[in-house]
């Protein structure tokens, strides 16, 4: 409150929250007294098919997202976030590793003429400044793979690392401060000196930082980097190696692939079981993003790929997320909540059971889920039981249940798991046959009529009997009826052909996203129709209300 002569001219209100919490260097992150392990996510700043322009609830869909799988920590890779992305991480109870930089040069926006301490201490006394009542965040990072830092480019490097450190805790001496490192030989110089918790980027790297500087705490700020397309299988047989690419510039979904400086996921939980001084990873990335669609680029990034493969001039959205662009999980999602969050009981099978060509062949089964066991059928006949090895020599094997020789015979897939011999439940995958109708499922049927609430839609090809049909990819087109418009729509296709802002998408293995703009008004019901050559409508109903909640 500001006073003058006994009156009140101004007032704001700063919300606030109080939490202990410290970083150790052998034992990891603790939370409230008790230590929590890191399952993080890095998060881009853009919102799929919105484009880069804040949503609050767009971010606010992304977090639970990422919450229902497990993770209770956001990296803000690799600049500073919308303030709003904060707020929701306080209410949330997701903890956030806040980033100020990619780099200090041009990537910083660094101006001609202007050195990088000056340009730094201008940033980081705002960033600073803007973020620090958040109890959320628990990290500043003063920036990420600083290649010329690290290589010792720069003169007196250890220097400029304690002087941009240094303008970060003139404001704040309450939280640590990182430094996302990928040059494992710079922990042997005096770099680390300056930092409170170190960050380290891919393939346990951090190895060095550990032998070198027994008393800094770790955090494995970057993890994974795998790639995977939501619903593709068609490539056998499998990689051999995680950086075996298929040349029809897709991804298995069967979730073995990685860049070649990275591992697939479940090696990453292997190093967090091995390695419990780390405060936990952040994996690289939670969902999909705009740019950046390694491996199939053309042009700029080809150490990621050993030849050129077809298609790469198409490709536009990354594959590096655990969701696709579009908000739809990936069946790596599950693979994350099976050992996350274990007491979801997740029960999840892969691939789809759509497999003509393949008739009497050989298609691998995968089982992800949180019981320790599962016992899997083919139209009712027992394949066998299976139970994870927490030593097996396949890591694979020690977070997935996995049927290699299952002869494709269309019908029905069953999984029941088991915990310590207990039934948790079961899931099923039908062969779909043909495409018959369309089918809405919208995640909130009541927006507030403010211009900004969104309802995500799901829309699904299905049989006559309501199955999936995983292969279908039909041209869907939208009306809409009420005070409502089309903010985006979206399927996961790295390689979208689209417009984001249309009035209609194609199907991409089964699904896609509508996405509903409330209009700005007196709210009221809402009418959406899905139609396509030759299958049946599907209509949903929602609602938006003045100054009412969603």
């Amino acid at each position: 409150d500001v006073w003058v002569a006994g009156k009140l001219v101004d007032s704001t209100e700063t919300p606030f929250g109080i939490r202990t919490f410290e970083f150790t260097a052998n034992d990891g992150f603790h939370l409230n007294g008790r230590r929590v392990q890191l399952h993080g996510a890095c998060l881009h700043s853009d919102l799929g098919p919105l484009g880069m322009a804040f949503n609050t609830r767009a971010m606010e869909r992304e977090l639970q997202i990422m919450q229902d799988m497990g993770v209770n920590a956001v990296r803000t890779s690799h600049n500073p976030p919308a303030p709003e992305l904060l707020d929701l991480c306080d209410w949330m109870g997701i903890v956030v590793w806040d980033e100020a930089f990619d780099k200090w040069d041009g990537t910083a926006t660094l101006p001609k003429g202007v050195s990088i301490p000056e340009h730094g201490k201008k940033q980081y006394t705002n960033f600073v400044r803007r973020d620090r009542n958040h109890p959320c965040v628990v990290v500043w990072s003063v920036g990420n793979e600083i290649w010329d830092l690290e290589g010792l480019k720069y003169p007196d490097a250890p220097g400029l690392l304690k002087t941009m450190v240094g303008f970060v805790k003139a404001l704040d001496t309450t939280r640590p401060v990182g430094l996302a490192q990928c040059v494992p030989e710079s922990a042997k110089s005096q770099l680390p000196a300056a930092l409170d918790v170190a960050g380290w980027n891919y393939a346990r790297r951090y190895a060095i930082s550990r032998e070198r500087w027994p008393n800094l705490p770790i955090i494995y700020s970057e993890s994974a980097s795998a790639f995977s397309t939501r619903g593709y299988f068609d490539d056998f047989p499998m990689p051999a190696k995680k950086d075996d690419y298929p040349s029809a510039a897709r991804i298995s979904s069967y979730d073995h692939n990685s860049a070649w400086y990275s591992d697939p996921a479940d090696v990453e939980f292997a190093l967090m079981e091995q390695d419990r001084f780390v405060a936990g990873e952040f994996v690289w990335t939670g969902f999909d993003y705009i740019g950046e669609p390694v491996p199939f680029i053309a042009e700029g990034w080809g150490h990621f790929t050993k030849r050129k493969l077809a298609k790469a001039e198409e490709s536009r959205i990354s594959s590096f997320g655990i969701v696709d662009l579009a908000g739809i999980p990936k069946d790596r999602y599950y693979l994350y909540r099976s050992h996350w969050a274990p007491e979801k009981k997740t029960i999840h099978i892969l691939p789809h059971w759509n497999w003509p060509e393949r008739f009497g062949k050989n298609v691998p089964v995968y089982v992800y889920t949180g019981g320790d066991s599962a016992e899997l059928f083919l139209n009712g006949k027992s394949l066998g039981m299976r139970t994870k090895n927490p030593n097996a020599e396949v890591v694979r094997d020690r977070y997935a249940l996995r049927w290699l020789d299952v002869p494709y015979k269309p019908g029905e897939v069953k999984a029941v798991a088991y915990q310590n011999g207990h039934k948790l439940g079961s899931a099923v995958m039908r062969t779909a046959g043909e495409p018959a109708k369309l089918r809405l499922a919208p995640d909130r049927k009541s927006l507030k009529a403010d211009g900004e609430d969104l309802s995500y839609v799901l829309v699904e090809a299905v049989d006559l009997d309501g199955n999936l049909c995983p292969l279908a990819m039909n041209n869907v087109k939208f009306k809409l009826e009420g005070d409502a418009t089309i903010a985006g729509v979206g399927n996961g296709d790295h390689h979208f052909p689209a417009e984001f802002k249309a009035d209609h998408v194609t199907l991409f293995y089964g699904k896609a996203i509508l996405i509903v703009r409330a209009a700005e008004g007196k709210g009221g019901s809402i009418r959406v129709t899905a139609t396509s050559d030759g299958l049946r409508k599907a209509e949903v109903s929602l609602r938006s209300r003045k100054g009412g909640n969603s």
